[in-house]
């Protein structure tokens, strides 16, 4: 993980999602995507990628509820096979960070295997570990709580695929930086 974390430029990713399991035929409903670059202590931005995706299903109550992403948000957008050729191109051969990698792999590799794409083999840093390996004794490990414990404050809409990789990008910098620097 180490050789990872020493590179400059990755990519930070969130997904939403209409449930839980793609095998229960849940889909993606946002992606975002912030390629970074690492200087010293601190990053930049280089470039985004952020689209609602149409399920092409309804979007659950509950989900719509914590995401405020409905149906009238994703009714004229592009399916998943629309966007996935952009989509690979942004990530390239990038590492992608993620906060809780499986759950949003499993959502991609899903949306792509549909597409007739492979699953991704880009390396991959979960924050969840990052965090476990800094903040051993504490039992928690969720984007709200790693934030709190880094003291990042940030206004951004909470569940929303881009709110949700603005922390990450932060708690990821920071976790970063701690480690390479102890």
């Amino acid at each position: 993980m180490i050789k990872l974390l020493k590179n400059n430029e990755f990519c930070i990713l969130d997904t939403e999602t209409t449930g839980l399991n793609p095998q229960n035929g849940d889909r993606i409903i946002e992606i975002a995507v912030y390629n970074i670059i690492t200087e010293k202590d601190d990053y930049f931005v280089k470039d985004k990628f952020v689209t609602y995706i149409n399920p092409e299903r309804s979007i659950p109550y509950f989900i719509t509820k914590m995401t405020g992403i409905s149906d009238y948000h994703v009714i004229g957008a592009p399916r998943f096979f629309e966007i996935a050729d952009d989509f690979l191109n942004f990530i390239h051969n990038k590492i992608v960070v993620i906060q809780n990698v499986g759950f949003d792999m499993k959502f991609l590799n899903n949306e792509l295997r549909l597409c007739g794409y492979s699953p991704l083999n880009n390396n991959t840093i979960d924050t969840v570990l990052l965090s476990r390996r800094l903040f051993k004794t504490e039992r928690k490990h969720n984007l709200d709580v790693i934030a709190e414990r880094l003291n990042i404050r940030k206004k951004v809409n909470r569940h929303s695929a881009e709110g949700d990789v603005i922390i990450t990008t932060e708690a990821f910098v920071k976790m970063r930086n701690m480690i390479l620097n102890s």
